[in-house]
């Protein structure tokens, strides 16, 4: 008996074709992109003659390796897209199978991308493009599930031969099982983006990147802190910072004969005066020494604070638990317990400190932290976020 041809449905026909021309885009795009890192990176070495790019930064690494996950994804994709189109041509069932699990597959990597948009070195995705790649790839994964999922498609690719035995299924089954089936498949992909968004949204590292972008916006705040030297007294520093170009510190302390002792200083575009004999006069300064700038303009408000850490280097390595509701300076805040290894360190090996954050704006109020050296707790409080517009600056100090 002759064996009987399968016949391939129009619709199958157009999924293939889909799918060959959606998979030579991936593989365009891989192409382009792994050549214009390439030639970025011997542009690179031909203007700095002598580099590794195997020991740079870490966070260039990363970037790196985001690049070539960037390169590779899209050529398995593209290879795995053509493979599928071809044996869609020939109505292959594990075709059929690929199709399915291409379909659910990319609808999940693109919900986790929107889910998790950071990596560990701060480096951010947009999200737009996930959003409009979104709109043009669900529509054609959720007609890939409701086409190969149709009985009469699914039997198209059957192997010839005798009927299989199937166990019945029950009458509510029975009864429109593809169109039950998309929705419950909808239902799941909807409650799991739902969820991860939920748990991203209130999770406690997602609070620190909050605040580190609030404080990105902010250009005035005040600080005061106590700070503890073994064998001094304890020095209590206030500072007001406007950026890019305002800085006024004044510490107190006590000498070693128990006279209390105020040191007063001003930083204005680049030029620093100290408060002598009731004078504000400009430091000396060496013809070859050049302005850094305000540290504190540059990396941030914290960077000033013994008792905490940069964001950044929360956001790579650390953990971040929530706590109680505090109040500061009459203002409330929730605290956030931060842990973040420090493997070099011989003599601390975990860096523990607490940051009490403003739920409304997102800015720090305080921060604390037990110092092993001297057993004390350290405390830093940040006040008046932009407050402050224009420096205050003494009669000597010209504008």
């Amino acid at each position: 008996m002759p064996q009987k041809t399968l016949v391939r449905p129009r619709e199958v026909t157009v999924a293939a074709v889909v799918a060959l021309v959606g998979s030579t885009l991936f593989l365009l795009a891989s192409f382009v992109l792994a050549g214009t890192v390439a030639i970025m990176l011997l542009a690179i070495s031909r203007k700095y003659p002598g580099i590794n790019f195997r020991e740079t930064h870490p966070d260039f690494k990363e970037v790196m390796q985001i690049i070539a996950s960037g390169t590779a994804i899209p050529l398995v994709l593209g290879l795995i897209g053509i493979v599928t189109g071809r044996g869609l041509l020939r109505m292959r069932r594990w075709a059929r199978q690929s199709a399915i699990i291409w379909s659910i597959t990319s609808s999940l990597l693109c919900l986790f991308l929107l889910a998790h948009p950071q990596f560990k070195s701060g480096v951010r995705l947009d999200q737009t493009p996930v959003l409009m790649f979104m709109l043009f790839l669900f529509p054609i994964n959720a007609w890939w599930l409701f086409l190969f999922f149709r009985p009469e498609i699914k039997s198209a690719f059957a192997v010839p031969g005798p009927p299989r035995r199937v166990l019945g299924r029950p009458q509510w089954l029975r009864e429109n099982f593809m169109a039950k089936l998309i929705i419950i498949a909808a239902l799941l992909l909807l409650f799991a983006a739902g969820a991860g968004w939920i748990l991203r949204r209130n999770s406690p590292m997602r609070e620190i990147e909050r605040s580190r972008d609030a404080l990105a916006t902010v250009k005035s705040w005040h600080f005061h802190t106590v700070r503890y030297i073994s064998g001094q007294p304890p020095e209590t520093i206030d500072t007001d910072t406007i950026c890019p170009s305002f800085q006024h510190r004044i510490a107190s302390f006590e000498d070693v004969n128990g006279t209390p002792q105020v040191r007063e200083s001003i930083r204005f575009f680049g030029v620093s005066y100290n408060h002598v004999g009731g004078q504000w006069l400009p430091a000396q300064k060496l013809a070859s020494q050049t302005d850094p700038g305000i540290f504190e303009c540059s990396n941030g408000p914290m960077s000033e604070d013994a008792n905490s850490l940069l964001y950044s280097g929360i956001l790579e390595d650390g953990t971040v638990k929530r706590g109680e509701m505090q109040t500061v300076n009459g203002e409330s805040c929730r605290a956030y317990d931060v842990s973040v290894p420090t493997p070099h360190d011989p003599a601390e090996t975990e860096f523990h400190f607490t940051v009490c954050i403003g739920e409304s704006d997102h800015l720090p109020r305080e921060t604390r932290r037990i110092h092993s050296d001297w057993n004390k707790e350290g405390i830093s409080a940040f006040s008046q976020w932009d407050a402050m517009n224009e420096p205050q600056l003494p009669p000597e100090i010209s504008k």
